[in-house]
């Protein structure tokens, strides 16, 4: 009995290694300490981001300076591109990961992006700050 485990437990670490190698092999590869190809300043104020359509190329880095000048805000920029369905992976790679970046009022957050697959990518505001909230979006636009 014992031994029959020990053999299943080898054979799901093993399948699960192999799986997860797989993935690795897929995903791009970025240099992480290289500097950004491309910088961009967003904007987010009056319940808008400026500008509301970014464009980048598959596989630039990109930083992304992000401030928000006259309150606190937040940030979710969708790493699965729009009409996604659940079996898409993920095709933006954000080099330090978030789900909501909190932008302080006057502030300016770095944020290093990279677009793995082409498509169009939502971003919005992640933290309830006003009446107009909900309009707050922009789009991330990975061209091939």
């Amino acid at each position: 009995m014992k031994a029959k485990f020990l053999v299943s437990l080898t054979a799901a670490l093993v399948s699960l290694f192999l799986f997860a190698a797989g993935l690795e092999a897929q995903h791009v590869t970025h240099d992480d300490n290289g500097p950004p190809a491309k910088s961009l300043t967003l904007t987010a104020k009056n319940f808008q981001f400026d500008p509301a359509i970014i464009h980048i190329k598959v596989g630039q880095k990109v930083r992304l300076y992000v401030t928000a000048p006259d309150s606190t805000l937040g940030l979710r920029i969708n790493s699965f591109p729009d009409g996604a369905t659940a079996a898409t992976p993920p095709g933006l790679y954000f080099v330090f990961g978030e789900d909501c970046w909190k932008l302080r009022k006057g502030e300016t957050l770095p944020i290093d992006v990279v677009g793995d697959t082409p498509g169009t990518y939502t971003y919005t505001c992640c933290k309830g700050c006003g009446k107009e909230h909900k309009s707050m979006k922009g789009q991330l636009i990975v061209d091939p």
